[in-house]
């Protein structure tokens, strides 16, 4: 019904909207979005002819070459090519790809169907409740979580956002999906399912991980903003880390109660090398490094809570 598909809607946006005054507040701000994919084959291709040529390379290099083609879905060719130029450091490579990937994207073929493309993006754009002409928006967005079996929480759904390119929270122009579903190879909502789910998987080597935590400080923040409200990181930390930092529940804690400012550029990085570098008993922190004063703060505040936990338990 329009209610529920209202609900919806409001519901999706709910989780930041205090940190926004309706007047600077996009429509929705957790907006991400998913397309149907397609081509299950491709995938299995472009592993087995990796087998190939990697056999030839170190074991840290073939390790460094397979992790590039699961992330980014180039072939093996543009794989090397950008590993190559780096030194084989998979953060560089990636980095220096998606700068790039105008140059790299006519050396392999999509193997996707445009049409089906097309006709994927036509079923969710332009719905009259989001007054956005050739766009998808909210709405369009809504029912396309519902048809992928995703949640508006799911770290797929901001997955898809980066995968896309997205600019702007809550809206997929016709350029970022054609684009973005032709670089994953898929042109279907089955074959996108199976591509988000590989991806979000491999996220849990922080090589894979830190592109799609870099995008989504700059994706998050309203046009014009140096640093990130508050709110909007706390929520989209959560989504990001899931279950991989120990310590978040206590950094939001710590972040409402003592710090109550915008997050830095500096911060939201750092953050991610604390959180997959540091322990959660916090006893290879070394206070002498080059941390951030909010992450000095927040070990100070943190050490007797976690050390008081120990000791009742």
């Amino acid at each position: 019904s329009s209610s529920s598909d209202d609900d919806l809607v409001s519901a999706y946006s709910h989780q930041l909207t205090l940190a926004h005054p309706p007047s600077k507040r996009p429509s929705c701000r957790l907006g991400v979005c998913v397309a149907e994919s397609g081509v299950g084959t491709e995938r299995s291709d472009a592993l087995s002819h990796t087998k190939g040529m990697s056999a030839r390379l170190p074991p840290a290099h073939r390790s460094a070459l397979k992790s590039f083609v699961n992330l980014t879905q180039t072939n093996e060719k543009v794989a090397l090519a950008c590993l190559q130029r780096v030194g084989f450091n998979i953060e560089a490579a990636i980095e220096h790809y998606y700068q790039n990937q105008g140059h790299y994207v006519e050396q392999q073929p999509t193997g996707v169907d445009d049409s089906r493309v097309k006709k994927l993006f036509d079923r969710y754009a332009n719905n009259p409740k989001d007054k956005l002409p050739d766009k998808i928006g909210p709405n369009g967005i809504m029912k396309l979580l519902a048809d992928l079996g995703l949640d508006a929480e799911d770290r797929k759904v901001l997955v898809l956002a980066y995968k896309l390119n997205a600019e702007v929270q809550c809206e997929f122009s016709w350029p970022e999906w054609k684009k973005g579903l032709a670089d994953m190879r898929v042109d279907s909502v089955d074959s996108l399912r199976l591509r988000l789910n590989e991806i979000d998987d491999g996220l849990r080597e922080s090589a894979q991980f830190k592109p799609l935590y870099n995008f989504t400080f700059t994706y998050g923040k309203n046009a014009g903003q140096r640093n990130l409200d508050l709110q909007v990181a706390l929520a989209y930390w959560k989504i990001l880390f899931k279950d991989q930092f120990a310590l978040f529940p206590l950094w939001e804690e710590f972040m409402n109660a003592e710090h109550t400012k915008a997050v830095t550029k500096d911060t939201w990085n750092l953050l991610f090398d604390f959180a997959f570098s540091i322990r959660p008993d916090l006893s290879n922190y070394d206070e002498e490094s080059a941390w951030p004063v909010v992450l000095d703060n927040f070990v100070t505040w943190a050490r007797p809570r976690i050390n008081g936990e120990a000791m009742q338990s």
